[in-house]
Protein backbone atom coordinates (compact mmCIF):
# COMPACT_ATOMS: atom_id res chain seq x y z
CA UNK A 1 0.00 0.00 0.00
CA UNK A 2 2.72 2.31 0.80
CA UNK A 3 4.77 1.94 -2.29
CA UNK A 4 1.40 2.27 -4.52
CA UNK A 5 1.07 5.86 -2.89
CA UNK A 6 4.88 6.48 -3.90
CA UNK A 7 4.33 5.66 -6.96
CA UNK A 8 1.95 8.47 -7.15
CA UNK A 9 4.87 10.46 -7.31
CA UNK A 10 6.62 8.38 -10.06
CA UNK A 11 5.87 8.19 -14.06
CA UNK A 12 3.08 6.68 -15.77
CA UNK A 13 4.77 3.49 -16.69
CA UNK A 14 6.32 2.97 -13.41
CA UNK A 15 2.49 3.19 -11.98
CA UNK A 16 1.40 0.84 -14.68
CA UNK A 17 3.59 -1.66 -14.45
CA UNK A 18 3.47 -1.68 -10.37
CA UNK A 19 -0.30 -1.88 -11.16
CA UNK A 20 0.10 -4.93 -13.28
CA UNK A 21 2.47 -6.78 -11.55
CA UNK A 22 0.69 -6.88 -7.90
CA UNK A 23 -1.80 -9.05 -8.52
CA UNK A 24 0.68 -11.90 -10.43
CA UNK A 25 3.15 -11.58 -7.37
CA UNK A 26 0.13 -11.71 -4.86
CA UNK A 27 -0.94 -15.04 -6.27
CA UNK A 28 2.80 -16.24 -6.69
CA UNK A 29 2.24 -16.02 -2.84
CA UNK A 30 -0.57 -17.91 -2.56
CA UNK A 31 1.07 -20.83 -4.53
CA UNK A 32 4.35 -20.29 -2.45
CA UNK A 33 1.72 -20.98 0.88
CA UNK A 34 0.31 -23.83 -1.23
CA UNK A 35 3.38 -25.67 -2.03
CA UNK A 36 4.76 -25.37 1.18
CA UNK A 37 1.17 -26.40 2.73
CA UNK A 38 1.37 -29.39 0.74
CA UNK A 39 5.60 -29.87 1.56
CA UNK A 40 5.47 -32.89 3.85
CA UNK A 41 7.43 -32.48 7.11
CA UNK A 42 9.73 -34.52 8.71
CA UNK A 43 7.58 -37.99 9.93
CA UNK A 44 7.78 -39.01 13.32
CA UNK A 45 6.80 -42.64 14.51
CA UNK A 46 4.29 -41.43 17.22
CA UNK A 47 1.50 -43.49 18.32
CA UNK A 48 -0.83 -42.74 15.63
CA UNK A 49 1.46 -41.53 13.03
CA UNK A 50 3.77 -43.58 11.23
CA UNK A 51 4.31 -42.61 7.24
CA UNK A 52 2.89 -44.84 5.11
CA UNK A 53 0.40 -46.19 7.78
CA UNK A 54 -3.21 -46.04 8.42
CA UNK A 55 -3.00 -42.92 10.36
CA UNK A 56 -0.88 -40.80 8.04
CA UNK A 57 -3.73 -39.09 5.91
CA UNK A 58 -5.95 -38.56 8.90
CA UNK A 59 -2.47 -37.29 11.00
CA UNK A 60 -1.66 -34.89 7.48
CA UNK A 61 -5.19 -33.10 7.72
CA UNK A 62 -5.20 -32.77 11.48
CA UNK A 63 -1.76 -30.81 10.92
CA UNK A 64 -3.36 -28.35 7.75
CA UNK A 65 -4.53 -25.90 10.75
CA UNK A 66 -1.11 -24.84 11.87
CA UNK A 67 1.92 -24.16 10.07
CA UNK A 68 3.58 -21.69 7.97
CA UNK A 69 1.86 -22.96 4.67
CA UNK A 70 -1.66 -21.57 5.95
CA UNK A 71 -0.24 -17.96 7.48
CA UNK A 72 1.30 -17.93 4.20
CA UNK A 73 -1.75 -18.49 1.88
CA UNK A 74 -3.70 -16.21 4.35
CA UNK A 75 -1.79 -13.47 3.54
CA UNK A 76 -1.71 -14.02 -0.37
CA UNK A 77 -5.04 -14.03 -0.62
CA UNK A 78 -4.88 -10.55 1.46
CA UNK A 79 -2.60 -9.13 -0.47
CA UNK A 80 -4.49 -10.24 -3.61
CA UNK A 81 -7.76 -8.80 -2.73
CA UNK A 82 -5.95 -5.45 -1.96
CA UNK A 83 -3.98 -5.51 -4.83
CA UNK A 84 -6.55 -6.34 -7.30
CA UNK A 85 -8.37 -3.54 -5.64
CA UNK A 86 -5.59 -0.86 -6.65
CA UNK A 87 -5.19 -2.47 -9.81
CA UNK A 88 -8.38 -1.10 -10.62
CA UNK A 89 -8.05 1.93 -9.32
CA UNK A 90 -4.49 2.76 -10.72
CA UNK A 91 -6.58 1.90 -13.79
CA UNK A 92 -9.51 3.59 -13.89
CA UNK A 93 -7.82 7.24 -12.46
CA UNK A 94 -4.56 6.64 -15.43
CA UNK A 95 -7.73 6.21 -17.95
CA UNK A 96 -9.46 9.49 -16.59
CA UNK A 97 -6.20 11.55 -16.51
CA UNK A 98 -5.27 10.36 -19.99
CA UNK A 99 -8.63 11.44 -21.50
CA UNK A 100 -8.77 14.87 -19.62
CA UNK A 101 -5.25 15.95 -21.10
CA UNK A 102 -6.52 14.55 -24.47
CA UNK A 103 -9.61 17.00 -24.32
CA UNK A 104 -7.01 19.64 -22.68
CA UNK A 105 -4.77 19.52 -26.19
CA UNK A 106 -8.08 19.43 -28.28
CA UNK A 107 -9.37 22.67 -26.61
CA UNK A 108 -6.11 24.35 -27.11
CA UNK A 109 -5.38 23.30 -31.00
CA UNK A 110 -8.85 24.60 -31.20
CA UNK A 111 -8.62 27.82 -29.04
CA UNK A 112 -5.36 28.44 -31.90
CA UNK A 113 -5.83 31.18 -34.75
CA UNK A 114 -4.95 28.93 -38.22
CA UNK A 115 -2.91 30.72 -40.52
CA UNK A 116 -3.32 29.97 -43.90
Amino acid sequence: MVAWMGMWWAGRRARLWFAGLTPPAAFAVILLGLFELLTPSEPSCAASYCPGGPGDLSARIAALDNGPGTVIMVIGLLALGVACALTIITFVVETTLMVCRSESIERIAAAEPTTS
